[in-house]
């Protein structure tokens, strides 16, 4: 058969702001029977769709580049065709077809690609940032085997609803504060350029459809337990085994300010001269946190060996919830007054708004306001700047006037 070709530009995968991806068309037309052929090639560029006219890039000084771009893309490939034509006495579909080479990588799943992505940057990042790829390698793993049905997600398999999924993940499972999840949504559109851009891997999306989440969802205050809410979970009778050792480890977290990601990995080997001793899994710190009587009461209760118990805990965050109602935790928000956004009433009930990662902000806030200095705290913390201190500051009260208080008292002939 004997075929003429025409190349033209359309726009595909519009998202629902108008926005586009730039594809190459090549019309096969058959000479004898005058049918018509199609083929489609991503030039990887996006545009919006107002920005198109009959298969024409608007001119205008914005997209000056954008057409440079979309040209030179355009006369490599009616180069390609031409050589094509040379080589084999004519062009058909099937001969454009057989010339493309399918990726090796294609059929990997995103395990096996992230793997190739970090011995790829491994010596050329930091070895900080390459343990972040680590930890979100990690966090994919473990979202993909608990929240996934098939177990095995290729590139193909990536688009929005998995981005949006994974978020949901980072956040109500991992309870990640908001900060925290954004970066590893910046980490995982780099990974997905990787693969889209050097490994050359055909995807439905490129990293521009993948919307980070918006700071404004974490609401506008931290949530606090004061002494009277962790006395109701001291002198809780749990109704089984189960929710005797979720508020256990929530207890455990209240007296030493450890994130979840260390408690899971708490044994023997933690407690050194009656304080915990560890470095931190989320920054590296090496923090020394000494143990108040009720969490050296835990550890023994559980052998020292908090981690494997907390491993075995699924729905940790729904069960603290659960147990926090069930033990009376239940003033408002108004009562409370704590301002968060919108979407939380003010009739909301304390016991919705916890999470694991209140323990951690209970025992900073309240070392606050037990009149422990800040840097004292910090080094219990591991944060590194007094700055990020102040908030909790905040939510323990005018420690200045506080300060001032003890001042008197010390001078009270």
């Amino acid at each position: 058969m004997s075929y003429k070709t025409n190349i033209r530009i359309v726009l595909k995968n519009l998202s629902k702001d108008n926005i586009g991806t730039i594809f190459l068309e090549i019309s096969f037309h058959d000479e004898i029977t005058k049918q018509k052929v199609r083929r489609y090639l991503s030039t990887d560029q996006r545009i919006h769709k107002d920005d198109i006219l009959k298969s024409k890039i608007k001119a205008s000084d914005r997209t000056k580049t954008l057409r440079q771009v979309i040209d030179k893309k355009k006369v490599d490939l009616e180069e390609t065709l031409r050589n094509l034509e040379m080589k084999n006495n004519g062009i058909s579909p099937e001969i454009y077809d057989s010339s493309l080479t399918v990726s090796k990588y294609e059929r990997l799943t995103i395990e096996e690609l992230f793997a190739i992505f970090l011995k790829t940057k491994s010596g050329v990042l930091e070895e900080r940032t390459i343990q972040k790829y680590n930890t979100l390698n990690s966090l994919l793993v473990e979202f993909i085997s608990k929240k996934r049905k098939s177990k095995l997600v290729y590139p193909s398999n990536i688009d929005p609803n998995f981005f949006n999924e994974f978020t949901k993940f980072l956040t109500v499972d991992k309870d990640h504060a908001v900060s925290t999840v954004q970066k590893y949504q910046i980490c995982f559109k780099t990974f997905m350029q990787f693969v889209t851009k050097d490994l050359k891997i055909n995807m439905k999306h490129d990293a521009n459809d993948f919307k980070r989440v918006s700071i404004s969802t974490a609401g506008g205050a931290k949530v606090v337990l004061l002494k009277e809410h962790v006395l109701k979970l001291i002198n809780w009778k749990a109704p089984d085994t189960r929710y005797a050792t979720v508020r256990d480890l929530f207890l455990f977290s209240i007296f030493t300010g450890i994130r979840f990601s260390d408690l899971e990995r708490v044994n023997k080997s933690f407690v050194v001269n009656n304080s915990l001793s560890f470095t931190m899994y989320k920054t590296q710190t090496r923090v020394n946190i000494p143990l108040h009587p009720m969490a050296v009461q835990i550890l023994k209760s559980y052998d020292y060996d908090l981690g494997s118990h907390c491993k075995a805990m699924t729905n940790f965050n729904i069960d603290i919830k659960t147990v926090c109602k069930e033990a009376g935790l239940t003033d408002t928000i108004s009562q409370l007054k704590i301002k968060l956004n919108k979407k939380k009433t003010d009739e909301t009930p304390l016991c919705d708004l916890v999470s694991s990662h209140v323990g951690r902000t209970t025992f900073i806030t309240n070392c606050l306001i037990a009149g422990i200095s800040p840097f004292i705290v910090m080094a219990y913390s591991g944060h590194k700047d007094i700055d990020t201190l102040a908030v909790y500051m905040r939510l323990a009260g005018d420690m200045e006037r506080d300060a001032f208080t003890k001042f008197e008292t010390y001078f009270n002939f």
